[in-house]
């Protein structure tokens, strides 16, 4: 299946440019894989807000329950311009649909940021994230933000990957939509996805595109994106994906001899107990349908929710 390409903002130090404040640069295979499918945006928050290549280090401190931005060598309290960047960088954006940031960086970590008491404290309070990172949860914490430290983990990887393609595909269905079967389309290919993320939000978009109320298409349309964001909001648990397998799986069972079906059922006692995978089942599943391939299943966003390497990607 073909994906539109999402547009993600990308920390410059990743892959892209030697804009660290030790003047390096963080290579990472992920981001450079998922950058064949994807249009990266570049942002360097430290240099935009007038800090040099290399630079004297930057730290968050927090006084009062507040955080600032410290860089202690100069003795400037770079707070305030950080913050009027992200937020003038950030109003400016149009059609973003994720976020793929620096971890543990005072200004982009969304986790791990190391914060202190004072700007010469050699060990920190507590860990927190970034000031751009604060401000890009605040604004777009609906969209896919992660750091390429957390995306090591294989299920927080599936999570932000969905996200990120299903929202880019809403956007671009939403931005051409001229009828309401459009729509219903839509909703039918992410049917199994959204079983597995919300039955209940499920339930309230085939509401939303029956027009049970009378709702004219620009409210169905408003009404849908926003239940449709909601949805995606948290990593369904291993249960929520155990009951779409047997769903799907109810497709094949009438073909399958009682040996191959005590097999997939050990792989579902298996993925339960935590020895495989989120992706492991996938693309167990997709096994299936390629065998008999059923045309409806093989429109399925819960089979194909990204491209193709990535179910077979190992961190």
């Amino acid at each position: 299946m073909d994906f539109p390409k999402p547009n993600i903002i990308l920390s410059r130090c990743i892959n892209i440019e030697a804009v660290r404040y030790d003047g390096g640069i963080t290579n990472n295979e992920f981001a450079k894989i998922l950058g064949n499918y994807v249009n990266y945006i570049p942002v360097c928050p430290e240099v935009s807000i007038g800090l040099g290549v290399p630079r004297d280090p930057i730290v968050i401190i927090k006084e009062n329950n507040s955080y600032r931005l410290y860089q202690p060598k100069t003795e400037l309290d770079l707070t305030s311009r950080m913050e009027e960047f992200s937020d003038e960088f950030l109003d400016s954006l149009r059609e973003i649909d994720g976020f793929l940031l620096r971890s543990k960086s005072p200004s982009c970590g969304v986790s791990g940021t190391k914060i202190f008491d004072n700007p010469y404290a050699s060990k920190p309070i507590e860990e927190g994230k970034g000031i751009f990172a604060k401000k890009v949860l605040e604004k777009f914490g609906y969209l896919a933000v992660e750091d390429e430290l957390r995306l090591k983990n294989i299920e927080i990887m599936n999570h932000f990957l969905i996200k990120v393609f299903a929202f880019t595909e809403l956007r671009e269905t939403l931005n051409s939509l001229s009828s309401i079967k459009e729509l219903i389309n839509f909703h039918q290919r992410y049917k199994y996805l959204l079983m597995a993320y919300s039955q209940k939000i499920l339930r309230t978009l085939g509401r939303v595109i029956a027009g049970i109320d009378g709702s004219k298409l620009q409210e169905i349309v408003f009404i849908y994106r926003e239940e449709f964001y909601k949805a995606f909001s948290n990593i369904p648990s291993r249960g929520s994906h155990i009951n779409v397998s047997q769903h799907i799986f109810g497709y094949f069972s009438k073909y399958l001899s009682n040996s191959e079906k005590e097999r997939f059922f050990k792989l579902l006692d298996n993925y339960r107990k935590g020895l495989i995978h989120t992706t492991d089942l996938i693309r167990a599943l997709r096994d299936y349908n390629l065998r008999y391939n059923n045309n409806y299943l093989t429109t399925q966003r819960y089979l194909n929710p990204y491209p193709e390497e990535f179910l077979l990607y190992k961190n």
